[in-house]
């Protein structure tokens, strides 16, 4: 997927997915999360970390 900067991509976590090594000396920042919508989990899935009730 191209991207420009400035982009905020969301996907599943199913999705495969990865980022290439850097090959110069720019920086780059990678910021990942976890996202559970709180209505996904009382209709679809409750959340499957540690903890959840």
């Amino acid at each position: 997927m191209n991207v420009a900067n400035g982009t905020l991509l969301l996907f599943p976590s199913y999705v495969t997915h990865s980022v290439p090594a850097r090959e110069c000396d720019e920086q780059r920042i990678s910021i990942s999360f976890n996202l559970m919508l709180s209505s996904f989990a009382r209709v679809m899935s409750k959340p499957m970390w540690t903890g959840s009730r």
